[in-house]
């Protein structure tokens, strides 16, 4: 994540009562049944007799017992875990020689006086998986599709100051490179094929190392996971960037010159497990993307055994030495190295991002990788918290492999944050109750006392049903970072409560042994509570547990507290790429079914409510639908994805779809009026992004036929056709809106906005209005932008809200003939729930913005229809759901 200091205010009564919750022996044997499959969550309570030798076997013959429903044979064992006498035998899953993604299931040994018994098993298995694993999508239809659909950006969370906004003329796939990989089968209803497809390169500025999910039957853009585990600002220790002067494990080479090479550690085996640390001696962070060190890295390396002052700078030192406290913190936990192997751990310091300080760090799945440096922060490895953290995200990997998205990512960092912090408490001899103890990155600033510096705080006290922040996918992964000191919390109550290794030691037995990789907060709190069992805590210890995750609103059914005061028209939008459209009282949005099973569909319905009718047929995916409030037009391809294809069918379906369009080259947007279609393509020919029209029966005609001209966001109103305009002059792009008479064929562009600091200004979202062109223009390149409007003509530019310091930071534009609408990011320095992006409206004619719906959430993707009525996807109820509002809220 962007390190920003997160202090959210939660005040807990002194004396606390939870029904239900009392001190008892040892249950007895029971099942706990999970939806969807016959295969138990758990099987907890048992003393069942195993057979002796090789404990895979044994783990295989056990599961064959008809109460587990499942096919040992389709299980892959991972890995062991042993605990004194406790082993845990993990397998992954496996569908007619598929691996069927985060679906782990795992046994539970103990050992007796030389007699192995079962104590438990359970985790995932779909006992109802159907696929055939054949696919109709070619792998590098997928690359396609991914690069396409899916390369948008994934940064972290930023404030509105740090610019969320996305320049229009920035393609999102710029840069980015797709590899695809395996097949393997994603665990909705009877299965969905996909294609797992590595998506590299850059994205708004940012590193983007994605793992892309597409359907191998249909195309269909399942979903990303972000592989970078970014980190932030703490501070840590050494002849470190604070001054401690630290014992390093080197290395003479035969020329004499020294390294950062650790070979001093127990995993060291003669010619593997050394700790391993690179200086990148400024290079771009770009470069150390994905596994391996590139070529011409070399070890940080010194003169003599004493590392310098440049070493301190670069981070080397401390990255170095923390990595090997780390490599001590797990070893005393029974692990040997981050993969429990003992394998080499490698570290990067000293990236650069185009040339300038990169202030973040983060776990690639192969490394750590430190930027930092600068008039704001030491290094990112100057904090032994952060090195700790970003190797658990290692630890983590090779355990449950927890997925990184929504709860079960917020249980990820959660995990990484409270053993990072644990590391450097214990190292440091920092005792649990100082009031910096459980704040993370606290000291990495070189000018912000601890309490602004810190990124989050496992000491915040949050309750998951009255402090989780609603985000969708697009921000934070679903709110990995953002909610991960909800589950850190209460992990970090249980430490201050009853102490550093005991804690320690439940966080890792339940991380390793219990854990699986789509585990929510519920399914983290039974695997914490099921090994405190299996460690014998007694029963008062037991409740210390429970309570906490009680005090953190830890139960099952908690998403069900939080309120909204929206409409739901539909409750879980599961289409990666569902952005509504709306006009008068209709609208139109994509969806899929929640199990894959089919391709995605055009849904219509009314905002006033009622049951959505579907319009797309057949069997392609479809996508992008826009409507005039009597007709739909969408996108779709098929799963060969030899063609893109736009339809049209009018709303109450009283005709088949029609084909309007069909070339090759992938369709992005589009919008319809009438009997006028209008497109925005990318053709791979040119490498240009096009705009195109289709009058009636017509031949279609693009409208950006000039050489160097791409065209943009295509709005259609009253036979005009409103796009962004952008070319390069001089090496400098330009854009602003151009207005295109249907009926005439001539066109208007309209006068650029002054940009000021000798650059131009940025232009965005043209929307045409019966009498206006309405857009969104920043002049100072500050990531803020202002309103504007002009007559169709190009006459009359007016800033419906100025550009300036004040101005909103947006993430969507919309506008009607009364009113305009904007998504944006509230002012504040915190990330909380009332900083995540809202919608504001304000008149046509100016004034202030005001908020349009007091849901806590994420408001993300909208479209305005009469009057005040809107249609938004928001993220506020534990899901994602498109929701409707009939006028703007009074007060919030």
């Amino acid at each position: 994540m962007s390190w920003r200091p997160i202090t959210l205010a939660a005040a807990l009564c002194a004396a606390l009562f939870f029904p239900g919750v009392a001190a008892a022996e040892d249950p007895p044997p029971e099942v706990e049944n999970r939806a969807g499959t016959r295969a138990p969550a758990e099987v907890s309570g048992l003393s069942e007799p195993a057979q002796a030798g090789d404990p895979v076997a044994a783990a295989r013959a056990h599961l064959a017992d008809p109460r587990y429903h499942l096919d040992p044979a389709e299980l892959t064992p991972l890995r062991t875990v042993v605990d004194g006498r406790d082993e845990t035998v993990r397998f992954a899953q496996r569908h007619r020689g598929l691996p069927v993604f985060g679906a782990h299931y795992l046994v539970h040994f103990r050992t007796d006086g030389g007699q192995r018994e079962v104590v438990g098993a359970g985790g995932r298995f779909l006992t109802e998986l159907n696929v055939d694993p054949a696919p109709s999508v070619t792998a590098d239809t997928a690359a396609r599709i991914a690069r396409g659909l899916m390369a948008r950006s994934h940064s972290a969370p930023q404030g509105p100051a740090q610019g969320r906004s996305q320049g229009p003329a920035q393609d999102p796939a710029q840069g980015v490179t797709a590899k695809t990989g395996e097949l393997l089968v994603v665990p909705r209803g009877a299965g969905v094929l996909a294609w797992h497809v590595v998506l590299s390169g850059r994205a708004a500025g940012r590193p983007l190392l994605l793992d892309a999910y597409v359907d191998a039957r249909s195309g269909r853009p399942l979903f990303t996971v972000d592989r970078l585990r970014y980190e932030g600002p703490v501070q840590g220790s050494g002849q470190t960037a604070h001054g401690r002067t630290v014992t390093l494990n080197a290395y003479q080479r035969a020329d004499g010159a020294y390294e950062l090479r650790d070979r001093g550690r127990a995993m060291w085996n003669g010619t593997t497990g050394e700790i391993l640390t690179y200086d990148a001696r400024g290079g771009d962070v770009f470069d150390y993307l994905g596994s391996g060190i590139p070529p011409g890295t070399e070890p940080a390396r010194s003169a003599t055994p004493v590392f310098g002052p440049e070493h301190t700078e670069s981070g080397a030192v401390d990255a170095h030495w923390g990595a090997g406290q780390v490599y001590e913190f797990y070893r005393g936990l029974g692990r040997d190295g981050l993969d429990g192997q003992g394998g080499t751990m490698h570290s990067v310091v000293n990236v650069t991002l185009d040339g300038e300080p990169f202030a973040n760090a983060f776990w690639d799945g192969t490394k750590m990788v430190y930027g930092g440096g600068g008039p704001d922060y030491h290094s990112f490895a100057a904090s032994l918290d952060v090195v700790g953290h970003e190797m658990t995200h290692g630890v983590i990997q090779h355990s449950a492999s927890l997925v990184y998205l929504g709860q079960s990512g917020a249980i990820n960092e959660g995990l990484a944050d409270y053993f990072g912090n644990a590391v450097q408490v214990d190292t440091l001899g920092i005792p649990m109750s100082d009031p910096n103890a459980s704040l993370l990155g606290e000291d990495l600033c070189k000018t912000l006392p601890p309490a602004e510096c810190a990124a989050r705080d496992l000491g915040d006290g949050r309750v998951a049903g009255e402090d989780y922040l609603g985000a969708t996918i697009s921000f934070d992964n679903g709110g990995v970072h953002l909610n991960s000191t909800i589950f850190s919390g209460a992990l970090w109550d249980v430490r201050e409560q009853l102490g550093g290794r005991k804690a320690d030691k439940l966080a890792y037995k339940a991380l390793t042994e219990y854990m699986t990789p789509l585990d929510d907060f519920t399914d983290g709190r039974r695997a914490v509570e099921s090994a405190a069992r299996a460690l014998g805590w007694s029963a008062r210890d037991r409740l210390t547990v429970t309570l906490a995750f009680e005090r953190h609103g830890i139960r099952p059914g908690w998403e069900r507290t939080i309120r909204i005061d929206s409409r739901v028209l539909i409750d879980g939008i599961t289409d990666f790429n569902a952005i509504p459209d709306v006009a008068a009282d209709r609208y139109v949005v994509s969806n899929s079914s929640p199990d894959g099973a089919a391709p995605s569909w055009i849904l219509t319905g009314r905002l006033r409510g009622g049951k959505p009718v579907t319009l797309s047929e057949g069997d392609r995916w479809n996508y992008y639908p826009a409507t005039d409030g009597r007709q739909a037009v969408w996108a779709s391809y098929d799963t060969a994805l030899t063609s893109f294809q736009i339809h049209a069918r009018p709303l109450d379906a009283s005709t088949p779809p029609r084909l309007v369009y069909q070339a090759p080259d992938l369709v992005t947007e589009l919008d319809v009026a009438g009997d006028v279609i209008a497109w925005q393509i990318f053709e791979q020919a040119s490498g240009e992004t096009e705009i195109w029209i289709k009058r009636g029966d017509a031949a279609p005609v693009k409208v950006t036929a000039a050489a160097s001209v791409n065209g943009y966001q295509p709005s259609l109103n009253g036979g005009k056709l409103a796009y962004l305009r952008v070319w390069v002059d001089g090496g400098t792009f330009h854009s602003t809106p151009a207005v295109y008479d249907v009926a005439t064929g001539t066109e208007v562009v309209v006068p650029e906005v002054p940009g000021t600091g000798g650059l131009p200004s940025d232009s965005a979202m043209p929307i045409m209005l019966s009498r206006y062109v309405a857009w969104g223009v920043d002049t100072d390149a500050d990531g803020r932008y202002g309103i504007m409007r002009a007559a169709a003509d190009g006459t009359g530019t007016t800033a419906v809200v100025p550009d300036g310091p004040a101005a909103p930071s947006p993430i969507w534009f919309h506008a009607n003939d009364t009113r305009v609408a904007i998504g944006a990011w509230p002012e504040g320095d915190t990330l909380e729930n009332a900083t995540l992006p809202k919608i504001y409206q304000v008149p046509l004619t100016g004034g202030p913005l005001r908020r349009y719906s007091c849901n806590r959430g994420v408001q993300d993707y909208f479209s305005l229809g009469e009057g005040g009525a809107i249609a938004w996807i928001d993220g506020t109820a534990g899901d994602t759901d498109l929701v409707t509002r009939d006028r703007p809220a009074v007060r919030c």
